[in-house]
């Protein structure tokens, strides 16, 4: 987990849930009413075409998943880019964290770095959560693999006992995403 993180424009819980509700319009409109699985390296392939970035896949360090750089370039590693492209729920989960963080966070940090020329990083508990990128991005990437309209679709045709296990089946998360997701829905 990252440590530390600069502090990026605030959003809102609903700020970042109407983003995502734009993406799944753009991409993929049929998951706002029936649950399905976002297809993840469709955006991650666009990001060049549609928001003038510079996606690729890359050996990253040991252990890193993918990263997002002021310059335009996101990557992923080559684990992360098989697995999302296999349909393992974690990394189709990293793919969309790293869209967002190149889509939203990307320009606010190289605007930060060229008007000082260096960017301030803060330890990450001491952020606000609605200013920590690391948390906007993971809300986003919850909120597009997980729609909350057919997220409460499930929720009332299915036993509460057995709806993060549906959902792990539904919309390609992992069982963790999906009782996070649902603890935020309240559900």
């Amino acid at each position: 987990m990252t440590q530390y993180v600069p502090a990026v424009a605030p959003l809102s819980r609903a700020d970042i849930e109407l983003d995502a509700s734009r993406i799944i319009a753009r991409y993929c409109p049929n998951l706002l009413a029936k649950p399905g699985h976002f297809p993840v390296l469709t955006l991650f392939e666009a990001l060049e075409d549609d928001y003038r970035l510079d996606p690729g896949v890359d050996e990253l360090s040991d252990g890193v998943e993918g990263m997002t750089y002021p310059d335009g370039q996101v990557l992923l590693s080559e684990e992360t880019y098989r697995g999302a492209d296999a349909g393992d729920g974690r990394p189709r989960f990293t793919v969309l964290h790293e869209c967002y963080h190149g889509i939203k966070h990307r320009e606010q940090i190289r605007r930060a770095l060229t008007d000082t020329g260096e960017l301030v990083v803060y330890r990450r508990q001491t952020v606000k959560p609605f200013r920590d990128p690391e948390w906007q991005a993971n809300a986003f990437a919850s909120a597009v693999l997980m729609p909350a309209p057919t997220v409460r679709l499930l929720a009332r045709q299915e036993n509460r006992l057995v709806l993060p296990y549906t959902m792990t089946t539904e919309f390609g998360v992992s069982l963790q995403a999906a009782e996070v997701r649902l603890k935020v829905l309240m559900l």
